[in-house]
């Protein structure tokens, strides 16, 4: 069994000199966190994957949904809290498998033993930087951008399954204020 969809988002905005500090979803300060904006688009990235357009949800809502947990590779939440509004909303209206066992680096047992073996569509949140690397682990792997641009928080990528591999498509969130809908070159 493979999904039919798999779908990669960058976890929402962190903190910095542009987006202020981190905060836990109380507003505690915490630099693992999301940043203001950061929670901005986790809450509408809810709505955009949970839409009430059923012809819309059959392609974009995902059975499962897999962030890094934190661990002592990485302690940043920021992956989980960008799903965390999604996954309150699936539980609160349907079942979704949530996975949070992985760490950040470990790709290959994420995409070969939890991913490959989920069935309908699934949505991965993870950091930037092992995104690409994470559908390396895919067979027949389709090209994608080697790098996700360090200032790209608006994008979603979709690999859909086809008879010999995967297509690749990249679709732009356009949820806030200066979200580009240029793809990612690569």
């Amino acid at each position: 069994m493979a999904p039919e969809r798999i779908i990669f988002i960058r976890h929402a905005e962190k903190p910095g000199a542009d987006e202020g500090i981190g905060v836990e979803a109380d507003g505690t300060s915490d630099e693992e966190s999301l940043a203001v904006r950061g929670w901005q688009r986790a809450g509408a990235l809810a709505r955009f994957f949970c839409p009430i357009d059923e012809a819309r949800a059959a392609r974009l809502t995902p059975a499962a949904v897999f962030a890094p947990g934190t661990g002592p590779a990485s302690k940043s939440k920021r992956a989980m809290q960008t799903v965390a509004p999604l996954v309150a909303l699936l539980r609160a209206t349907s079942r979704v498998k949530y996975v949070t066992a992985h760490q950040k680096d470990d790709g290959p047992a994420l995409m070969r033993d939890d991913v490959l073996a989920q069935p309908g569509i699934v949505l991965i949140a993870w950091e930037h930087k092992v995104l690409p690397s994470l559908i390396e682990h895919l067979p027949r792997a389709p090209a994608v951008p080697a790098i996700w641009p360090s200032d790209r928080f608006d994008m979603i990528w979709i690999l859909d399954r086809l008879p010999d591999g995967w297509s690749f498509s990249q679709v732009p969130q356009l949820l806030l204020p200066g979200d580009s809908a240029e793809p990612i070159a690569g």
